[in-house]
């Protein structure tokens, strides 16, 4: 079966391990699959898996990646270009990703089965509903990866997604023996002797790294031997003034660092195996973010905001803080800092999560069942 998949963004885990397992799943239809691309999301870590998948995987390149590049006309005209070559094929399923991509109307005309996934959830108001009702009338099949984002897609929009399929890691990379606590914090050049928190995301007013901020005066005053590792990518330039603000307010600049370094799939392991406890402190998720779900894989003691898909996606796997509370976040904080024995169990349970149920493996077969489907 020949497979056009369409990325979205970064998310290297989705754009392309998701289709590497596919690959690999042994069945009567062998899977062969096209992905529409940017060179961008293949350095941090694309290459890797279309190496591994020796031929199966075919990485079609449109663009740069770089919105400075891809807004000069002549890489627009070649975007084109690429995406009409490519629809020249002959596939027998195309998977779609993505309201915000030109291509997307190019690749929803075309006769032959489509699958949309809604990466995200509408924890806001219904300005979106009427671009995804008109992607929900020419696809074949309509897919939220939260059960969280299909009550939300019914509630605001008035229509339910014909499939909930989760995100996914892969595990053969993302697992607690990937490397030692303090091989990693050596790597990283992050003291052996404290404590370290981790926080992963965009650096945006909707992952609300400001909660995470109030609660460390309330931590410092009962354990002092920790430091923050804010590890980010894409930037608001106006929130991180705000930020930066903030740890000036709150004199916490011996207790913050940043790293806003790109890395690579495959060397992210290092940074969650070198820490003490993950926090995602976002109020909207698609399912609890890729990153979060990568930090389980790797064992880390993990903590959420109790609030949109986040409890879905932690289950047992983790703590949960009430929502945007950042008095709860300090509370919580300092068991796991404090107590090794539990920060020992929430590691376990937060490996024994994704192993379970949320491994690219088993995810992979839920996708390969739709495909034969349509």
């Amino acid at each position: 079966m020949k497979v056009l998949f369409q990325t979205i963004g970064v998310l290297v885990h989705y754009n392309f391990a998701l289709p590497y397992y596919l690959t690999r799943i042994e069945s009567v239809k062998k899977f062969k699959i096209h992905i529409i691309t940017d060179v961008f999301p293949i350095l941090m870590g694309g290459y890797y898996y279309a190496i591994k998948s020796r031929g199966k995987l075919m990485l079609k390149t449109r663009g740069s990646g770089v919105n400075f590049i891809d807004s000069i006309s002549f890489a627009k005209l070649f975007k084109k270009i690429v995406v009409k070559n490519i629809t020249m094929s002959q596939y027998s399923v195309v998977h779609l990703n993505g309201p915000g991509d030109e291509a997307l109307d190019v690749l929803l005309k075309l006769q032959i089965p489509k699958l949309f996934v809604l990466h995200g959830s509408l924890d806001m108001d219904g300005r979106s509903c009427k671009i995804l009702e008109g992607i929900y009338t020419k696809v074949d099949a309509f897919v939220t990866v939260s059960f969280h984002a299909a009550s939300e897609l019914h509630e605001v929009c008035r229509f339910k997604p014909s499939h909930v399929i989760h995100h996914g890691v892969d595990i053969e990379i993302f697992n607690p023996l990937s490397y030692s606590k303090s091989e990693a914090k050596k790597i990283l050049n992050l003291p052996v002797s404290k404590k370290i928190i981790l926080w992963n995301a965009r650096l945006s007013p909707e992952k609300r790294l400001e909660t995470l901020l109030y609660a460390l005066p309330q931590v410092i005053r009962e354990f002092k031997d920790f430091l923050v590792l804010v590890k980010t990518r894409a930037i608001v330039k106006e929130y991180k003034v705000k930020i930066l603000r903030l740890i000036k307010m709150l004199n916490l600049d011996n207790y913050v660092i940043f790293d806003t370094s790109w890395t690579t799939l495959i060397r992210m392991p290092i940074h969650y195996r070198a820490t003490d406890v993950y926090v995602n402190t976002s109020t909207t998720e698609a399912f609890g973010s890729l990153a979060m779900l990568e930090a389980m894989a790797c064992g880390t003691p993990t903590i959420a905001n109790n609030a949109s898909s986040n409890p879905e996606a932690l289950r047992d796997g983790g703590l949960l803080y009430e929502r945007n509370n950042s008095y709860d976040l300090a509370e919580k904080l300092l068991k796991v800092l404090t107590d090794d024995k539990l920060a020992r169990v929430l590691g376990y349970r937060a490996y024994k999560r994704v192993k379970s149920e949320l491994t690219l493996s088993s995810i992979s077969r839920k996708y390969a069942t739709l495909y034969l489907s349509l």
